[in-house]
Order: structure tokens, then sequence, then C-alpha cells
């Protein structure tokens, strides 16, 4: 008898020590997440600002259940073909790098991305910087057939080169993002198109640079899915960040943060006056319901 009290007693303070380790462990804070990403080559340059933004409302949205986040940037800009070496190693935890879906074909399939599309299908729409010299021809241009005729300047390795490529246009890269506004303005390239939530911050910005200006008679349009892609390694951050994207498209944070971006920019662009120009693409043929359902229609934004 006396044993068993013994060894009931035992056992019992062992229960005892273990009570506040268990506690401890119920309410440890989670890690922080760090999410790293590529700056941008120029303090003027804000085309980060948006994919910075959503990214930190998505986190924020789920910030009680997995924890705090951080940014941080590598040490610097790089281009995109480096970009996607680095993801291949996985060289900076949770690296990310907004692209459109052919930086998979770079990548030796070690990519996933986030089922979003970042520009909200709005990159598809392509207005364009246009030089001095042939902005007359330009604005006459009844046709694709038409537009042919001029020399497009476009980023190395940038998404629309292999689509533009396909339509039968000749593509000029430039490896310099503000050298191609320097091109354009000094007739070196005809045109350089931008997506329609890039020109009015483009015109404003690099303006002064000298005689900027920008075609107002058409829009390319073409399929050109842009996510963030990540390292397959980053799996749990991927599925994080599109669990908070579902709870502010359902709460209307989302659509609230893109419209304080990029209304005044979809008006600027009057694309209901404009001719629209479709060219083929072979991207965004294999698009999810979820992806779809972030779409929108600039047309219909008032």
């Amino acid at each position: 008898m006396l044993q068993l009290e013994r060894f009931t007693l035992y056992f019992l303070a062992i229960f005892v020590l273990e009570l506040p380790q268990q506690a401890k462990a119920q309410t440890q804070t989670p890690v922080e997440t760090l999410i790293h990403y590529t700056p941008v080559e120029d303090a003027s340059d804000k085309r980060l600002d948006y994919p910075l933004a959503v990214l930190g409302l998505a986190l924020s949205k789920t910030e009680k259940k997995y924890g705090s986040y951080r940014f941080k940037s590598i040490p610097a800009a790089v281009s995109l073909a480096r970009s996607v070496h680095e993801l291949n190693l996985d060289t900076y935890p949770n690296y990310f790098f907004p692209s459109g879906e052919y930086v998979q074909e770079m990548s030796n399939n070690n990519l996933i991305s986030v089922d979003f599309p970042l520009d909200h299908g709005l990159l598809s729409y392509r207005i364009c910087f246009v030089s001095p010299a042939a902005k007359a021809k330009v604005a006459a241009a009844k046709s694709v057939s038409d537009l042919r005729k001029f020399t497009m300047g476009q980023g190395t390795n940038w998404p629309d080169i292999p689509i533009l490529e396909a339509n039968g246009f000749h593509v000029q890269q430039v490896s310099n993002y503000m050298g191609l506004f320097k091109m354009v303005m000094g007739n070196r390239v005809d045109l350089f198109c931008r997506g329609i939530i890039e020109l009015h911050r483009e015109y404003i910005e690099y303006k002064s640079m000298g005689n900027l200006q920008y075609d107002e008679s058409f829009a390319l349009v073409y399929s050109m899915p842009f996510e963030l892609y990540f390292n397959k390694k980053s799996k749990p951050v991927v599925n994080r960040i599109e669990e908070g994207l579902a709870i502010a498209k359902k709460d209307g944070s989302l659509n609230e943060l893109f419209m304080q971006h990029y209304r005044d920019e979809i008006l600027f662009a009057k694309l209901k006056h404009r001719k629209l120009f479709q060219l083929q693409s072979p991207y965004g043929q294999n698009l999810s319901p979820t992806f779809k359902s972030f779409l929108i229609d600039p047309l219909k934004v008032e």
C-alpha cells in the first residue's frame, strides 16, 4: 500500500511540473515571418508599392493565427534572370519576385506562385509612350498590322517580349528601366508600352526628363498573368498569403486598397475612347476559378 502511494505521488509530481511547460508552449508567440524582395533601381520607382501593400494586407489578416511579419530587401537591385537564379537557390528565405508565367520556363520547376493576379488583370491592357517622331503616324494606325511597322522598347526578359514577337513586332530589349524612357524620348525606339496602371504615374514621374509623350489613340490587349513567385520551400507562406487574400476580398479591404492605388490610373487611361487591338498570347490558358475571381474589368471602373 505504501509503495502504491509513493508511485501515485511520483506521477502526480511529474504532472504538476509539466503543467507550466504545457501552458508556456500553448501561449508561445509564433515566429516572425520574414519576407525578402528585390529593391527598385531608383527611389522614384514605385512599381513595388502595391505588391508590398497587398502582401502586407494579406499577412495582416492572418497575424493572430500565424504571427507577425516583416519585409526586408535583398542587398541590391538585380535583373529578372538573377532574381530567378536566387529563387531557384532559395538564397533568401521567403524571397518573392513579381513576374509573368514564362518565368517558370527559367526556373527548373522550383517555383510556385500565389494564386492571385497581382495586377488584377490590368497589365494586360497596354498603352504606349511614343517617340515624338512617330507620334502622328502611330495615331493613324488602324490595325495591328499598321503597328508592326514601329519598333517596341522593352526591358530585358520582360514577359511582354515573347507575346509581342509572336505577334510580329520588332522588340529592342534594354537592360536599364530608366533607359527606356530616354530611348523613346530620343526617337531610338518608337513605342514603349506600359500597363494602364503604370502609365499615369510614370508620365508624371519622368516627364521632366525631356519630351516624354504617350499615345492617346489605342491600347493593346493581351493575356499576361502577373503573379508573385516564391521558391517551393516557401509553400507555407504562400498558403498564408492566399488565406489572407481571401479574407481581404470578402471584407472589402482588398478592393479598397486597389482603388486607392489604381482608380485614378485607370480613369487617366480613357480606355473607352481608344481603339483596342487584341493580340494572341500563349499565357493565361489554365487560370483557376480563384485567380479569375480577383480580375477587374477596367472598362467598368468609374
